[in-house]
């Protein structure tokens, strides 16, 4: 009696361990097939998209395109560029308190008919562009005001002012490199000289 106790014992120690293996055995399977089927890569999205690259960071980019063609998008860049040296110009002439290196640096960035121009043709078909820009060049002039007089919280002030409305723009707007067609028609403009279309 005692051995066939034992033995239904086993036997049902036996029958729940088979049970707990077969368990693992279905969960394991489960969670592969659920990581096999939820964790598409990139590439493999992006090889099922039909759009461009440049279309797909288009579309996940929400600031407002300022249409521009080739050599228009080139010649804004290097304008950028030429910002960000200014204020390096600017911050390191400060912390010699060399004034007329920091007036000098600032003009290069300050308000004149030529950049009013310029900004006007760059946002021809950006609502908004053109206002935002030339208030950058403005705030840009108390820069060189405070150099004159000498006052280094004034410049530290006027520099952190300029800054904020080149970083509010860039978080408006963003580049979109058109054909000359493409952006006639978007500005209404024809091609000027200014427009550094290639026909």
């Amino acid at each position: 009696m005692y051995a066939l106790t034992a033995n239904a014992t086993s036997s049902r120690q036996h029958f729940v361990g088979v049970l707990v293996v077969l368990a693992f055995v279905v969960l394991s399977a489960a969670g592969c097939t659920f990581d096999d089927s939820s964790s598409r890569s990139d590439a493999a999205i992006l090889s099922a998209d039909v759009r461009s690259p440049v279309e797909i960071l288009n579309d996940m980019d929400p600031r407002a395109p300022v249409p521009l063609q080739p050599m228009m998008a080139w010649h804004q860049k290097q304008n950028m560029q030429n910002h960000l040296v200014a204020i390096q110009e600017i911050t390191e002439s400060l912390s010699r308190q060399d004034w007329e290196a920091v007036a000098n640096a600032s003009l290069t960035i300050e308000s004149s008919p030529q950049m009013q121009m310029q900004c006007e043709h760059m946002g021809a078909g950006a609502d908004g562009f053109t206002e935002m820009a030339l208030e950058f060049h403005r705030r840009a002039d108390a820069i060189g005001v405070a150099a004159r007089d000498q006052d280094i919280n004034a410049v530290l002030r006027a520099t952190a002012y300029t800054l904020e409305a080149c970083t509010r723009c860039h978080a408006v707007y963003r580049q979109d490199v058109v054909d000359v067609a493409t952006w006639e028609a978007r500005t209404a403009t024809p091609t000027g000289p200014m427009s550094h279309g290639d026909r």
